[in-house]
């Protein structure tokens, strides 16, 4: 009979993970870009929802704390969440989604710059702007 009479404690194996600071493959990261950009098109084309404005503001939103993230300049990303509350404010008015060309142009030019933003920071900043965003998001 062995000396220690404790029990052994079991094995826990550790769940294995990529690192955060290798980047996803390159389909997730197309992905992750060309959503919003396929529901602006829906805005486009008329047959958006309320689905495809949430897409394109989470989306926004993560531009705002990426560029926040890297220290770059977030005005053309507020414009674009601009023209999304002037869409939300058409709907709440009309029932309808809708867009103007002018805020066409500013939301594809915020995603285009989130995009941007995107590829030049590590998995690891970017993992942790979607975190802060849902985070936020869910609590109001």
């Amino acid at each position: 009979m062995p000396n220690n009479k404790r029990p052994r404690k079991t094995h826990k194996p550790r769940l294995a993970a990529m690192p955060l600071t290798i980047r996803h493959n390159e389909e997730a990261e197309r992905e992750l870009q060309l959503t919003p950009h396929m529901e602006l098109m829906k805005f486009r084309e008329g047959y958006a929802d309320e689905k495809s404005w949430h897409t394109i503001v989470c989306r926004l939103n993560i531009g705002v704390i990426a560029a926040n993230e890297v220290g770059d300049d977030y005005s053309g990303i507020r414009k674009g969440l601009d023209a999304m509350l002037r869409i939300q404010d058409r709907y709440n008015k009309t029932q309808k989604w809708g867009i103007s060309g002018e805020d066409y142009r500013d939301i594809g030019d915020a995603l285009v710059q989130t995009d941007n933003l995107q590829l030049s920071m590590t998995r690891k900043q970017l993992a942790k702007a979607i975190k802060y965003v849902y985070k936020n998001a869910a609590m109001n």
